[in-house]
């Protein structure tokens, strides 16, 4: 039962149980099998979340890559985890939840939104409706950045509407 004084609610995973926030992780320590040992708890947290009825939309997805590439130029491939992603969206389909397209990636180094184009088009085949577009603005100055280029990356997935929400009920409106 979602707390109706807030219109909705996202979900994500930050960190994995027993670890620093993806942001805190020095990355350059750790072998790429560690790495690839990380992601799958963090895919695999991910899609644990995606089974409960505790938030509206999952917000930026392989956020954990962020901070990889970021800093480290390291660029995992994700695509091990194929299965599991999918399992993740049919999961939210299912459930009536969304996924958020994130575009705080554009404005930073890792130059690209959270979740990929790719995951986005994957949702919206394996049946995905809700979609919303974040800035995810920490500061004023970012507010709305990279909206625009969201709603392109939606259009382009199949979407032709995006989400917003009231006490937790999805409206939809036209791109």
């Amino acid at each position: 039962n979602a707390d109706k004084r807030v219109d909705f609610i996202i979900g994500s995973v930050h960190q994995v149980i027993g670890e620093k926030d993806f942001y805190f992780i020095d990355y350059e320590k750790m072998s790429m099998n560690e790495i690839y040992s990380l992601l799958e708890r963090y895919f695999t947290e991910l899609h644990e979340l995606c089974k409960t009825e505790l938030f509206d939309v999952l917000g930026h997805i392989t956020y954990c890559l962020r901070y990889m590439k970021q800093r480290n130029g390291i660029e995992a491939d994700i695509s091990r985890f194929d299965d599991i992603i999918a399992d993740s969206f049919r999961t939210l389909a299912q459930n009536g939840k969304g996924i958020e397209i994130n575009t705080s990636g554009l404005r930073q180094k890792y130059g690209q939104t959270f979740p990929t184009f790719e995951s986005v088009k994957l949702y919206r085949q394996l049946g995905g409706e809700i979609l919303t577009v974040g800035s995810d603005a920490h500061r004023t100055a970012d507010l709305g950045k990279g909206i625009a280029e969201g709603i392109a990356l939606a259009k382009a997935a199949g979407f032709d509407r995006v989400t917003y929400f009231k006490k937790h009920e999805p409206h939809f409106l036209k791109l």
